[in-house]
């Protein structure tokens, strides 16, 4: 079980109400990662959410062609694999501990679960998760359009 203080250290839940703070940390778990440590590896089922404490992961991923990118550096407060709420599709990024982290993790099984037994709860994380990806879809966009705008051959 997780401390609530630590829960309220995270971005995408630290403004659910203490209720719900307090169920999603009797599913949570506190953990300690050593640098270098994968947490998530590109094209592999995940079935863990992630809050980071402290510490820093970087999101990597390999292209078609095989050229690594590091997608984002997560520092403390911010969290990934919330997809793993969605379906079992497959991660698009490897998550790699850039220094020793703490952790918060909840296996989506167990959310779900919450979910399903308490339908207020499962609204008010969802609608954060809706938010978390809008957030990264216009990033996403932003991108795309500043790289289109700067492309060679588009003039």
């Amino acid at each position: 079980m997780v401390d609530i203080k630590d829960l309220k250290k995270i971005n995408f839940v630290k403004e659910l109400p203490e209720e719900v703070l307090e169920k999603i940390c009797s599913v949570a778990q506190l953990e300690k990662f050593d640098e270098e440590a994968i947490l998530i590896r590109q094209d592999q089922d995940q079935h863990l959410i992630f809050m980071l404490v402290s510490g820093r992961i970087f999101l990597n991923c390999r292209a078609a062609g095989g050229q690594a990118y590091t997608l984002e550096e997560l520092r403390p407060g911010q969290s990934f694999g919330v997809s793993s709420l969605l379906d079992n599709s497959p991660a698009t990024y490897t998550a790699i501990c850039a220094e020793d982290s703490t952790v918060i993790t909840i296996a989506s099984a167990q959310l779900l679960q919450l979910f399903k037994s308490d339908y207020a709860t499962g609204y008010e994380v969802m609608q954060k998760v809706v938010e978390k990806f809008k957030i990264r879809m216009n990033r996403h966009t932003e991108l795309f359009m500043e790289s289109l705008a700067t492309h060679p051959a588009i003039a």
